[in-house]
């Protein structure tokens, strides 16, 4: 037998429970765990090494997500040292986690994952040609959103999302789009963005009603599942009161908004050129449709 081994303990889970050699008689702080991801999972693994007395971690991953859980837990779980070993080839690399968090502070290490699955991860879409770099300039240039994402992960199952955090969520979003835009309101800066800017489509931000719901989707990733890494049996609530609904084949679906398509009012979108009020041959004219912000004449004619 290798000597090497000697002094070592392995551990492994099995379903909800754990595997251990040489045997512990105290299991309780890893199982019954039912964690169902093994990004999840690596927390309770760490916290229990911690309370056994081990105060450096190593730990070997390629997955983001992973990083994030667990500098957002480094306050939490007492550790001196955790290193993670991330990457494959040349991108391989090892991360300081202690330092990172320390770098942060408490509060912005602690929302963390909130804004990593509010900016985009697998469960929860991105914005449209906004990447994680220019989201996290945003936040560090605009900290007032740090209490919202706060608030996300401390109150997932019961935070009023529309009035309590949703205004500096609001504006979150516009700075990512526009850092000289002064609205307060989503909604405005599109229309000034589409109408005024000749933003396109894709280069404004969401409209405030898809908002909502993808910050209901960013608290159920972001402060339940991940928020809730520490704990051996968390209590999912179901997805539907967080902006997913299920399909015809019984399949969970983001729900994207409660307004209707811009396809199923695109009559909308028609504008004119006229400056100096319509004579009838323009395309408002054509189609009788009143002038809009989106003509020439901002819909000041009559």
């Amino acid at each position: 037998m290798d000597e090497n081994i000697f002094g070592k303990t392995i551990i492994a889970t099995d379903g909800q429970h754990v595997l251990c050699n040489p045997p512990r008689d105290d299991m309780l702080g890893l199982a019954p765990c039912n964690q169902e991801e093994a990004d999840t999972r690596i927390m309770v693994h760490i916290a229990d090494a911690i309370k056994e007395g081990h105060t450096r971690v190593m730990i070997r991953t390629v997955d983001t997500d992973v990083v994030v859980i667990v500098v957002s837990c480094f306050h939490a779980i007492n550790a001196a040292e955790i290193w993670v070993a991330f990457g494959t080839g040349k991108h391989f690399r090892y991360i300081s986690i202690h330092e990172l968090a320390n770098t942060l502070g408490l509060e912005k290490a602690y929302a963390l994952p909130v804004f990593h699955a509010f900016t985009g991860c697998d469960t929860v879409s991105s914005f449209a040609g906004k990447g994680k770099k220019t989201a996290w300039d945003t936040w560090m240039a605009f900290n007032d959103v740090t209490r919202p994402f706060i608030v996300m992960r401390d109150q997932p199952r019961t935070v009023n999302v529309e009035t309590t955090i949703m205004p500096l969520i609001e504006r979150f979003v516009i700075l990512m789009y526009d850092r000289t835009n002064i609205s307060e309101k989503v909604n405005e800066a599109r229309k000034h963005l589409f109408a005024q800017k000749g933003r396109s489509i894709e280069g404004i931000p969401p409209t405030q009603s898809a908002l909502f719901q993808h910050t209901k989707r960013s608290i159920y990733q972001g402060g339940i599942v991940w928020g809730e890494c520490l704990k051996l049996e968390p209590q999912l609530p179901s997805p539907n009161a967080f902006g997913w609904i299920k399909d015809k084949s019984d399949q969970w679906q983001p729900f994207w908004s409660d307004i209707s398509e811009a396809s199923s009012s695109c009559q909308e979108l028609i504008h004119c050129g006229c400056k100096r009020g319509c004579r009838g041959r323009c395309k408002c004219g054509q189609t009788a449709l009143p002038c809009t912000a989106l003509c020439a004449c901002g819909g000041e004619c009559e």
